[in-house]
């Protein structure tokens, strides 16, 4: 063989090669660092959910102490309207803050669902601001704010690839019709 042509060949030999491994190398280096992006995305995400769930529920934990206090429910301990209320004005300025995270990272199916589960837990603050609040309306309002909240965590469990299987059924045995008090004989 010509001993120009065999340097020729050798030459195309490792330019082929190192084209070949730089092609590898940066399909995987593109992977790694598009797996890194997508890691990193999915703990801000994360965090985005679980605070804005966090900021949530001490909102639907006042209007059920309202509830309470209002006679809707037959649990817990009173609390001062007033207070109660300026409580869940400050609970709803934290929600207000911990939604624009969730509004910039969210998944669009993750977004609506924090949207209804909020737009309920603002009708159970409207109901429980009328003076003589519906029971049965707030309790049916009350449930359907679990039910979304649960929503809302299969969207996010969903969004962030958890596979772990679905959240269990809610039962609430304190929003469950209470039996009448037994009779108790009179004596003579």
């Amino acid at each position: 063989m010509n001993p120009i042509i065999a340097q020729a060949l050798t030459i195309a030999g490792v330019l082929l090669g190192s084209a070949a491994t730089f092609v590898v190398t940066s399909t995987t280096e593109r992977t790694r660092w598009r797996r890194a992006q997508s890691a990193r995305w999915d703990d801000k995400r994360l965090l985005a959910y679980s605070e804005y769930a966090n900021a949530v529920k001490p909102m639907v934990r006042l209007c059920r102490r309202i509830a309470e206090t209002k006679g809707l429910l037959s649990t817990g301990e009173p609390v001062d309207l007033g207070s109660a209320f300026a409580d869940l004005a400050e609970a709803e300025t934290e929600r207000a803050a911990r939604w624009e995270t969730v509004l910039l990272l969210g998944e669009p199916a993750t977004i609506s669902a924090a949207r209804a589960w909020s737009e309920q837990v603002w009708r159970l603050e409207h109901i429980l601001r009328d003076d003589q609040p519906d029971a049965s309306a707030f309790i049916d309002a009350y449930r359907n704010a679990m039910r979304l909240r649960n929503e809302f965590y299969d969207r996010a469990r969903t969004d962030l690839d958890i596979t772990s299987g679905p959240l269990p059924e809610l039962t609430w045995k304190s929003l469950q019709p209470q039996p009448p008090p037994p009779d108790h004989p009179t004596t003579p």
